[in-house]
């Protein structure tokens, strides 16, 4: 695990010291090492989190043999062993690091190795000969990779930061108002954009070339896609749910791979429960971290957590998060972001990694779990509007009686919308339509705008299932820019390691080869994931209401985080209407109204933008 940097100018000479600078904006993703190459008009580099090989053999720029192919990688491939076993006839190997198989195989397969890896990574290849860079990203998009290609200048890196460390890259860009939009709605931005214009995201499963001579990417597409898996034959109940179990206890033990300490991330739910229990058949000593809530017990999960724990015999270990340790670690978290992400999720998430980092370099997760079994309810609200369209007229007749803001109210008002832009208002905090013009200033939202790169993945998938049509939607941009962006920065700021057994390729292949109402069954979300964990956890547990990482944002805006967001709320006037927004922050203060979510999403970004655009 590492952070990755790559830097070509067309005419100028690099800055060795300014590149230097640049690289070490990634030092939580890798504190133990850092290594950099540089010629005229091109450097590489690399902060290394060692995890496999702790020898100087892993560190990188890594090398062919001739020098003539040089790789950065941050991730992990899975698969890297069969992949040495493939090439040990051709290629020397010095050490065991799994980055050596990267090298080689690009030398065999060139840009389509990365249809060859199996992992989570973002990596760069610079191959001397041919004067290009190939670049590619993980096929969830695990981890992060943004650019920037200006007439002059493209640059390559694991976060956002390091880019606008450049003074000359600041410069150029602006901040994107389309984008800005649909932050508002989504809560992130979805890739390829990012906050500024002129820098991207490689979207999941995705590679280009960059050609040095040409100046310009050539040669992108996408080399793996769920929309194109087959549909499963043997669909009896028996055989899915000894496939669904083989499948993710080969995805466990492929992830335990690590030259350091391994834990996982327990919160009592299903999926963590599932992950646990077959790494507790797995390893002979499990070190399972829990986050506690002590002044919140509506949000506490540690009870189930702890049953879970001591049914499987793991070692517990409870990590206690109060609220008077809220303000402090949300602000470290929210120094580490750069760019606006708005989930409080990621102040515990955070808290526990800092906690777990103690004890272990590298946490398993439950993440997945979710978009691959269907495990939200707007997964059975879509299929409900669907399914019976006198629902829509239905809206209309009901709408006016219900409180406006709640969530029937919401889901009445956007039950017209087209099914991309539902998949993303629903269950994402977003605020309504009327409501999110009024807070930007604007007299019209065009939704379709908004919610383009939907519609555009909506387009792609024919199979007539409303479940997986919804499921895809998710994988392809609420997963990646959302969930896996939290899990990676929340870990990433403690120099954490986190895998996600459930979105190994072959678990998430057949998933997507079964009919939806294998997963949503009987009203049942998650069906399979639920009958497969009865195994590890008591009937009560596993089939209880689902609450997700709940935390008590609304209580924290009122109390711990209140002189924090009374400072920043009103700093952004130039995007934001402040008489509306003191309008909402005050429905909240006083509990006429919960606004939590357009209140967070108000105050991420003109924090983001005071830290890193210089306000």
């Amino acid at each position: 695990m590492c952070g990755i940097l790559a830097v070509i100018k067309r005419e100028q000479e690099i800055n060795k010291g300014l590149f230097s600078d640049m690289l070490d904006t990634l030092s939580k993703r890798g504190p133990d090492n850092k290594g950099m190459y540089f010629e005229k008009n091109l450097a590489l580099g690399q902060r290394r989190l060692s995890i496999i090989d702790l020898s100087d053999a892993g560190s990188q720029p890594m090398w062919n043999e001739d020098k003539t192919v040089g790789v950065l990688c941050n991730g992990e491939i899975y698969n890297y062993l069969d992949i040495k076993a493939s090439l040990k006839q051709k290629h020397d190997f010095k050490g065991k690091c799994d980055t050596e198989a990267l090298v080689h195989a690009y030398e065999e397969l060139g840009q389509q190795v990365a249809g060859a890896m199996e992992g989570m990574f973002a990596y760069v290849i610079y191959d001397k000969k041919k004067r290009e860079l190939t670049v590619a990203r993980d096929q969830f998009g695990k981890k992060p990779l943004y650019y920037f290609l200006d007439r002059d200048y493209f640059a390559v890196a694991s976060e956002l930061k390091a880019l606008i460390a450049d003074p000359e890259i600041k410069k150029r860009i602006s901040i994107d108002r389309n984008e800005l939009m649909k932050y508002m709605f989504y809560g992130y931005v979805p890739s390829p954009g990012s906050i500024f214009d002129k820098i991207k995201k490689l979207e999941p499963s995705t590679t280009f070339r960059f050609d040095i001579t040409k100046w310009e990417i050539t040669g992108k597409y996408r080399y793996w896609n769920l929309a194109d898996v087959p549909a499963e034959k043997d669909l009896s109940e028996g055989a899915i749910l000894r496939k669904s179990e083989a499948l993710i206890r080969e995805a466990v033990k492929k992830r335990l791979m690590s030259d350091v300490p391994l834990g996982v991330f327990l919160s009592g739910g299903v999926d963590s429960t599932l992950v646990t229990g077959m790494l507790s058949q797995l390893s002979t000593s499990v070190n399972a971290f829990t986050v506690c809530y002590k002044n919140s017990p509506e949000a506490d999960e540690a009870v189930f957590a702890g049953r879970v724990a001591e049914k499987l015999g793991v070692n517990y270990h409870l990590c206690y998060f109060e609220d008077s340790l809220v303000k402090e670690n949300f602000i470290e978290i929210m120094d580490y972001l750069d760019e606006p992400m708005a989930d409080a999720a990621i102040i515990p998430l955070y808290y526990v990694s800092k906690f777990a980092r103690g004890r272990i370099t590298v946490a398993l997760s439950g993440d997945g779990g979710d978009e691959m079994f269907g495990g939200y309810g707007k997964y059975k609200a879509q299929k409900a509007i669907e399914d019976y369209r006198f629902f829509l007229a239905l809206a209309g007749v009901l709408k006016p009686f219900l409180p406006k803001g709640g969530s029937y109210y919401k889901l009445l008002d956007n039950a017209r919308l087209p099914f991309a832009a539902r998949q993303f208002i629903f269950g994402s905090g977003s605020p309504l339509i009327s409501e999110a013009a009024k807070i930007m200033k604007l007299d019209f939202i065009d939704t379709g705008r908004v919610f383009a790169e939907a519609a555009a993945y909506d387009a792609e998938f024919q199979p007539n299932d409303t479940i997986n049509r919804a499921l895809y939607l998710d994988c392809k941009i609420q997963l990646p820019d959302w969930y896996l962006v939290k899990g990676d920065r929340a870990t990433m700021a403690a120099s954490l390691e986190m895998r996600n057994p459930l979105l190994d390729k072959s678990l998430a292949e057949y998933a997507f080869s079964l009919p939806g109402n294998w997963k949503i069954r009987g009203g049942v979300t998650k069906y399979i994931l639920k009958k497969l964990a009865g195994k590890y956890a008591d009937k009560d547990i596993i089939y209880r209401k689902k609450s997700g990482f709940g935390v008590p944002l609304d209580k924290w805006i009122r109390n711990e985080l209140k002189d924090l967001f009374n400072s920043y709320l009103y700093r952004g006037g130039e995007y934001f209407d402040n008489d509306h927004v003191k309008k909402i922050h005050e429905e909240h203060l006083q509990g006429v109204a919960d606004r939590r979510f357009e209140l967070l999403r108000i105050f991420n970004f003109n924090y983001w933008r005071e830290k890193y655009y210089g306000g």
